[in-house]
């Protein structure tokens, strides 16, 4: 009921009413009522993808403001990732209960809510709208703030808050591959991101993926990503070497095109300063930055779950293809005609021969 304050009576879908975007948040603040709104939106986004193109990034977006991107982007990769990991014994009714027994008994107290399921094919499309969103709204600076500090080397402190922020939309992102990797570039992942570069050869690599990485190498050139351009200057840095391998390793993937050429400009760049400084290059094929034992067993789970994704990818497009073949109309199998010399097809009666 929450989703239908976007819809109006002509079935219009629109948040430009400002009285119907306070009456959806109206009431969910609590945890409870938070998730019940974002599944809600989810959900219409997943059954009108026209809302999706064209108001998507606008209902994000105001939600953002309203309330808090942190959270908002948290549990929407929550329930982005859970819906896609439901076994069937997992299936359930889960009943919701109303913990405020003050005010008496609730519309929701003792009903059924159904696990929400959503196809990967809308998850992929979904991560690759937030992370749009993510990487050019201006709404969303102070969340981007916070991710640049997930790897940040200057501090010897951890932030718990950041880091399972960071890991949280990480394992959601991974059904994107292009979307995980500027993800990783926004939060200064550069070792994460130089072996998600690697494992894209690996991937299927089709016209969309492509567009993808063009997209990207655009953004790149956008102020969001300044601290990664000037990051580049400092050529002695020990995040150098990883930075400057995936942005080749992006180059590599580009076919001759504008953003190609774009990229490889600015990379050109960064090695004539590095040869004007007389820096050697043999600094750049050291192997990574040392890393602590808990940062390596970080970066290990997470690119084992990439890998945990994009096989659960491949294989349902296997399935899917096998569905799509088994249902596809058989041609009949021509068989000849005993003594006719001629042939026809299975199950069908032979012609006579006139002649006979």
């Amino acid at each position: 009921e929450d989703a239908d304050c976007l819809d109006d009576g002509d079935g219009d879908k629109h948040v430009g009413n400002d009285n119907a975007q306070y009456g959806l948040l109206r009431g969910i603040k609590d945890e409870k009522h938070f998730k019940l709104v974002i599944n809600a939106i989810l959900g219409l986004f997943s059954k009108d993808r026209a809302l999706l193109e064209h108001r998507g990034s606008l209902v994000v977006r105001k939600f953002c403001v309203l309330l808090d991107a942190e959270s908002v982007y948290t549990l929407m990769a929550e329930v982005l990732s859970s819906s896609c990991q439901l076994s069937p014994e997992e299936k359930r009714f889960n009943v919701v209960a109303d913990d405020d027994s003050a005010n008496g008994p609730s519309a929701d107290e003792g009903k059924a809510e159904e696990p929400v399921v959503f196809s990967l094919e809308f998850v992929s499309t979904m991560v690759q709208t937030l992370n749009l969103i993510l990487l050019t709204a201006s709404e969303l600076h102070g969340l981007r703030v916070l991710l640049a500090k997930a790897f940040d080397r200057s501090t010897t402190t951890v932030d718990r808050k950041v880091d399972d922020l960071f890991d949280t939309l990480f394992k959601c992102w991974c059904h994107s591959p292009v979307a995980t990797f500027s993800l990783c570039l926004l939060a200064r992942a550069y070792e994460v991101a130089f072996e998600l570069v690697q494992k894209f050869s690996e991937l299927d690599v089709s016209v969309g993926f492509l567009m993808q990485v063009d997209k990207l190498v655009q953004l790149l050139e956008s102020p969001v990503f300044v601290h990664l351009r000037l990051q580049l200057l400092d050529v002695e840095a020990p995040h150098h070497a990883p930075l400057l391998k995936s942005c080749y390793g992006l180059l590599m993937l580009l076919p001759q095109s504008d953003a190609f050429r774009s990229l490889n400009d600015r990379l050109t760049t960064v090695c004539n300063l590095r040869d004007n400084l007389g820096v050697p290059p043999a600094s750049l094929t050291r192997s990574s930055p040392p890393t602590n034992g808990a940062a390596h067993e970080r970066q290990a789970v997470l690119l084992s779950h990439f890998d945990k994704i994009m096989d659960f990818h491949r294989r349902a497009r296997r399935r899917d293809g096998s569905l799509a073949n088994s249902k596809a109309p058989r041609r009949p199998v021509p068989t000849a005609v005993n003594g006719s010399g001629g042939s026809h097809y299975a199950g069908e009666p032979a012609l006579r021969n006139p002649m006979n």
